[in-house]
């Protein structure tokens, strides 16, 4: 790893970072080892603006690297990818995505690919087919996320084992990420950091290029070999360490080193809490040390006393503390602590943040004799052995000698003959084929103006806004017969006027790309600007108006499911509006890309919730002669409907608790002339409703109203059987538990068998019903996967995507399950 705090910025390094974070473009960050790249990744992640997640391929690279593997964020199998209908059918059909990691990855802005050499092409297309399902943005690459690629391809390359490229090979021309369709659609602009920290030599550099490139001539591989010492033993002051090719060789040397030493061993064992896997350790969960051994350092000091990869000698150790020499200076070493992490969006501002699973505690040491060429790749070392005598992949040459600071500091402890150094043809033709053309300042100019437009367009075309309004208007055609008389046309009027004024913002946004023609650099564009905050000035009041209208919605449905689907989109459109609010607030102030997108990602989610539900939702009572008494009444209900379960309808429904207040009945039998009233129902709340009524009309003066009734008499109804009174799912749901089955209980009422699966699937809502009674967990998997891709917005779209013998009602009642669980 670069040494951090030594690490200048240059001009490059400034422009793949205003790249990055100024433009939507996708980025390949390259560079030879000691050029940067681990400080710019660390730079990115304390500096940018954007909702960042960072990956890398394995374990240890994701724990250096401070983010998750790719495995782990994406569910990725570990099997090939094929990128074929049939393929991306197949791996869409075993995610299982909450719907919070949806959530995440559509809050993900840019996704940074550590150690991206070693990532396989198939797994690239693998992550594309998923973003651009879960963004729901089908024809853009990465479903619109902006992709950081990080790596040097001359170094590890990644791993296809034979019998899986058989496979792969039909569909790709090389293993690495650069082949893969997705990349092919749309190249990233490769960025190149050129000014190597970690060797000074000219000369040097000079030879690790001509490795690199496998350019080696006579010449050469003369001044390389005249570091070759066949029987150099160096003394162990000097520090030297042996970079292998494989773990046993680094095993066997550190255990005969160590086994050499007179002194005690002392055995320190890690503490691990919840969840860190074993492949992801970064250190020994047992490290064995005596006092004389060589050790390197694995972490970065806070204080800067040592960095990872720094070499020492054990001086002196208890249980409690290491003390470790570098140079005549002393550490005292204590453990240090890894996090395991997954990245999450925060429950109260909605934000992407890292959240830990688990903790790896240990010394942060490990014995340094030997080391693989895999574990030292980012590392940087004053004095190295190399034994080229074992096999070599492709980079891994190049990889061992740029470990070191020198030529002088290299030991060869057996010639390397010129077939160990070679470079992969698809490498150099995969460079060459991501090599910009022409300036990379004209092209950051261009692709700057671009995110410019998208950031306005994604202000001003209102675009989430519109889908939402759609969406709820569906669903309130959908349950109309269900809802407030008042729904349907407030629907309608919030339609109309939101479209009104969405078609004036696209128009505007029209006219910003004819304003940038002008100026491109929208900080320096002074009209662009005006009409920018005339724009946030003109929208303002009526978004807000639009939120307000939102927060006093008139929809009311006494049916629990119901308004469970409308509270979803109501509250969804609520919190876009709020978010589009805040917005053209900042568009109010001289509009600037970057302090836009500092202003955008300290957005925090509002405590705001609005339902649907008769019970608990407050109600406007105008067209109510008692408001009073009407807002007594509908508390009262709903203490009885919360303490007891029941729905609304089982004991007064809105149309009953304004016939009271409307009729103020004060007697049994006068309540009994009311809608919604039997015998049965005004024996159980007849006493607590009159006493409310008398009570008002005592404090009023008010005389009953009931003799006003007689013009609007409740209609007679000819006394119905008790089964006939029971509503229908409670019937369905007493012969269930009864110990029927579903197809008995349909043909014993006639029914169809998915309307009793209707019936259930309610009880199965309130717990009362098991779904693991009703549905095969078979089943459950392969519609709860159907929901984690499609959304719940169809029961037809899961049905369509789900094997035949699945019916509909299994599909709803696993989505009350779902329900019910949250």
């Amino acid at each position: 790893m670069e040494n951090s705090n030594s690490l200048d910025r240059n001009e490059i390094f400034d422009l793949a970072y205003r790249f990055v974070t100024e433009t939507s473009e996708n980025i390949f960050l390259t560079g030879k080892a000691g050029t940067g790249k681990t400080t710019f990744l660390k730079y990115l992640k304390e500096n940018s603006s954007k909702n960042i997640i960072v990956a890398a391929p394995t374990g240890v690279a994701a724990i250096n690297a401070g983010g998750v593997t790719l495995h782990s964020l994406f569910q990725l199998p570990f099997s090939p990818f094929l990128p074929t209908m049939a393929g991306r059918s197949d791996l869409l059909g075993k995610m299982k995505f909450v719907k919070r990691r949806q959530d995440l990855l559509r809050k993900m802005e840019l996704l940074v690919i550590d150690e991206i050499s070693m990532v396989r092409c198939d797994t690239m297309d693998a992550i594309d087919t998923i973003l651009r399902s879960v963004r729901r943005k089908h024809e853009l690459p990465f479903g619109g996320v902006q992709l950081l690629c990080i790596g040097d391809l001359y170094q590890l390359p990644p791993v296809a084992k034979r019998d899986e490229w058989s496979i792969l090979q039909e569909y790709y021309s090389s293993e690495f990420f650069f082949d893969s369709l997705v990349i092919k659609e749309q190249m990233p602009i490769l960025i190149e950091l050129n000014k190597i920290y970690r060797q000074k030599e000219d000369s040097f550099v000079y030879l690790l290029n001509k490795v690199r490139n496998n350019q080696m001539n006579a010449d050469d591989f003369e001044d390389l070999h005249s570091r070759f010492y066949p029987a150099f033993r160096p003394e162990l002051e000097e520090k030297y360490i042996t970079l292998t090719s494989h773990n046993n060789q680094a095993d066997l040397i550190n255990a005969r080193e160590l086994h050499k030493l007179p002194a005690r061993s002392f055995t320190y064992s890690a503490r691990i809490e919840d969840d860190f896997p074993e492949s992801m350790y970064p250190a020994e969960g047992s490290l064995v040390l005596k006092e004389g051994a060589q050790v390197m350092f694995l972490k970065n000091d806070t204080e800067k006393r040592y960095f990872n990869g720094k070499i020492g000698v054990i001086k002196r150790l208890d249980q409690d503390e290491i003390i470790v020499d570098c140079d005549g200076f002393e550490i005292y070493v204590s453990p240090e602590t890894w996090e395991n992490t997954r990245y999450s969006l925060g429950r109260n501002d909605g934000k992407l943040e890292q959240e830990v699973l688990g903790t790896f505690t240990q010394f942060p040491l490990r014995l340094a004799w030997a080391i693989t060429i895999h574990k030292s790749q980012g590392l940087t070392f004053e004095k190295v052995m190399i034994d080229a005598g074992a096999a070599f992949s492709s980079g891994q040459v190049y990889v061992a000698l740029s470990r070191c600071t020198s030529l002088d500091g290299i030991v060869l402890l057996s010639k390397i003959p010129s077939s160990a150094i070679y470079s992969n043809e698809n490498v150099i033709n995969g460079q060459k084929t991501l090599a910009p053309k022409g300036s990379l300042a004209e092209r950051f100019e261009g692709a700057r103006q671009v995110f410019t437009l998208q950031l306005l367009e994604e202000i001003f075309s209102f675009e989430e806004i519109k889908t939402l309004v759609e969406v709820l208007e569906f669903r309130i055609n959908e349950q109309k017969e269900k809802l407030s008389k008042e729904s349907l046309k407030w629907i309608n009027e919030l339609k109309s006027s939101f479209t009104a004024d969405r078609i004036v913002g696209l128009n505007f946004t029209r006219h910003i790309r004819d304003f940038m023609k002008q100026e491109p650099v929208v900080e320096k564009n002074k009209a662009l600007q005006k009409r920018i905050n005339d724009a946030a000035n003109h929208f303002s009041p009526k978004f807000l108006a639009f939120q307000d209208a939102i927060q006093n919605h008139p929809i009311i449905t006494e049916h629990r499911e119901a308004a469970t689907i409308l509270n979803e989109y109501l509250n969804q459109l609520l919190l876009a509006l709020h978010l589009q609010n805040y917005y053209l607030q900042y568009c109010k102030e001289p509009f600037s890309v970057t302090t836009f997108l500092q202003h955008k990602i300290k957005y925090e989610l509002p405590r705001l919730k609005v339902s649907a539900y008769a019970s608990g939702k407050k109600q406007s009572s105008s067209d109510v002669p008692n408001p009073e008494l009407f807002d007594s009444l509908k508390r009262w209900r709903d203490l009885i409907v919360e303490e007891s379960g029941m729905p609304i309808y089982l004991v007064a429904n809105q149309n009953a608790l304004k016939e009271i207040a409307t009729y103020l009945p004060f007697t049994k039998k006068d309540l009994m002339n009311l809608s919604g009233f039997g015998k049965a129902k005004a024996e159980k709340y007849g006493d607590d409703i009159l006493d409310m009524v008398q009570d008002y009309c005592s404090r009023n003066n008010l005389e009953s109203n009931m003799s006003s009734k007689e013009g609007n008499p409740k209609k007679e109804r000819k006394e119905k059987s008790l089964e006939e009174r029971t509503p229908t799912n409670i019937l369905s749901f007493n012969l269930y538990i009864e110990g029927k089955s579903i197809a008995e209980i349909a043909a014993e009422r006639n029914l169809a068998t998915t309307t009793i699966e209707r019936h259930l699937a309610s009880f199965i809502a309130s717990k009362q019903i098991n779904i693991d009674d009703l549905v095969s967990a078979e089943k459950q998997k392969l519609i709860k996967e159907a929901i984690a891709i499609n959304g719940r917005l169809s029961t037809k779209t899961l049905k369509e995507n789900l094997p035949e013998d699945i019916s509909y009602g299994e599909i709803r009642m696993v989505m009350a399950a779902e329900k019910s669980d949250n």
